[in-house]
């Protein structure tokens, strides 16, 4: 994938860095939610990798996208497909800053990554899982109403008056409907037993998490009793 910018209205960093950090049976996790598409954000989590300097690093996304993600790095696709929903999130999130495709905190994650010698793992589902899900919870019906909304959606003034913000309430927006909203909760638990099944591996790991289902991931681990009496 070619990286695409957009030009935002503000040139100064906007990013107020979301980190949380957990332990699981001796292994130190650090938990990094990122606004996807900010170029600040990447600055942000390429930094707090090189200062953290952890064992491992997983990010967001799945097995096939962790690929495309490196191809990219390293020079090798020239194009990239967003989504009319993608676009309008793209031209909304400007106005925060400056914006890029594939999202920069994965980009410098990554990155870093391979600057340290570390190893680079995804989190979320792979395609084939994610279709299941996807086909269990969305039917026919709620899938026209998400194409037919995209015009109020692009109309819509946001009031997030930061990225955090506006990631949060954009995310309730797009995942009104009951069976999107089961989807990104079966991410979630899913992204959440991949962190703990890395920590057998990892003494200390590095999670960069979309900063909107970061709380759910936390609250995941919570019901997993992954995290340690007073964290």
């Amino acid at each position: 994938m070619k990286e695409k910018r957009v030009r935002g209205g503000r040139s100064e960093p906007v990013s107020v860095p979301f980190i949380r950090e957990v332990k699981f049976k001796g292994s130190r996790v650090v938990l990094v939610g990122a606004v996807k598409g900010l170029v600040s954000e990447g600055v942000m989590v390429g930094a707090e990798i090189r200062s953290e300097r952890p064992d491992a690093v997983c990010l967001h996304i799945s097995k096939e996208e962790l690929e495309g993600l490196k191809a990219v790095v390293k020079g090798k696709v020239r194009s990239t497909y967003l989504s009319s929903y993608e676009k309008v999130y793209a031209k909304k999130l400007s106005r925060f800053g400056e914006v890029q495709i594939p999202p920069p905190s994965l980009v410098e994650a990554y990155r870093a990554a391979r600057e340290l010698g570390i190893p680079c793992y995804h989190l979320d589902m792979d395609d084939g899982r994610y279709s299941r899900v996807y086909t269990k919870n969305i039917g026919g019906l709620p899938m026209v109403m998400q194409s037919l909304r995209l015009k109020r959606v692009h109309r819509r003034k946001f009031k997030g008056g930061t990225p955090q913000r506006f990631s949060v309430e954009w995310d309730s927006v797009v995942n009104r409907f009951g069976g999107y909203r089961r989807v990104e909760e079966a991410r979630e638990t899913y992204m959440a037993e991949r962190i703990l099944k890395l920590t057998r591996k990892h003494a200390k790991l590095l999670a960069v998490l979309e900063y909107e289902r970061m709380r759910g991931i936390m609250d995941a681990l919570v019901e997993m009793e992954a995290l340690e009496p007073g964290l």
